[in-house]
């Protein structure tokens, strides 16, 4: 199997960061951005854990009447920022792995034709947590949790934060731009604070 991280990596941009803006647009929800920030800053500070920060900007969920028609359309103006070199690779037991909740990546997924993911288990409803938010190591931990016999053939992400994932894998690749691939081990090499 093939396992790809989905923002920067088959996504352009940040599908989290993309979905807060759309909703703290929206009247009645304007006000989270400072929720949003406040937390931000107290992640940055270390007073935060990246699990703690995010339940506490998804509080807006409770405010939302239909969920899955916010997310339909939220998805349909950003379907378009899937990158295309991903569709050229594309195999039927590829698996996404990333730190974006879960309810929110369901209709992409669904979309591209994907049929497995590892994500952030959280309650569209509340913004609650089941587990820690899968960035880092805990992404790891979840590949295994829902793969203990998974062997991952090839790792594709833009960040060394998945280090522990590309651990995993026979050949893990560094994604830049629109599907510039670069072996994980050179990129870092000459990149070694990124």
């Amino acid at each position: 199997m093939n396992v790809y991280d989905f923002d920067k990596t088959i996504f352009d941009g940040d599908a989290e960061d993309r979905f807060f803006n759309y909703m703290f647009r929206k009247k009645g929800f304007r006000h989270y951005w400072i929720i949003y920030w406040w937390n931000e800053l107290l992640l940055k500070c270390k007073l935060r854990s990246k699990t703690q920060t995010r339940r506490n900007e998804y509080q807006f969920l409770r405010k939302i009447d239909d969920i899955d028609a916010v997310l339909e359309d939220y998805w349909n103006r950003m379907e378009k920022h899937m990158l295309p070199w991903y569709r050229q690779v594309q195999r039927e037991d590829d698996v996404i792995a990333t730190g974006t909740p879960g309810f929110l990546m369901e209709p992409i997924i669904r979309r591209i034709g994907v049929k497995h993911m590892v994500a952030t288990k959280m309650d569209k409803k509340t913004g609650e947590i089941d587990g820690a938010f899968t960035v880092g190591e805990p992404k790891a931990k979840a590949f295994l949790q829902v793969y203990p016999e998974g062997s991952i053939e090839n790792f594709y992400s833009d960040a060394w934060s998945d280090h522990f994932v590309a651990e995993l894998a026979e050949k893990a690749y560094v994604v830049r731009g629109n599907g510039e691939l670069t072996e994980w081990n050179e990129y870092f090499s000459r990149h070694p604070k990124k």
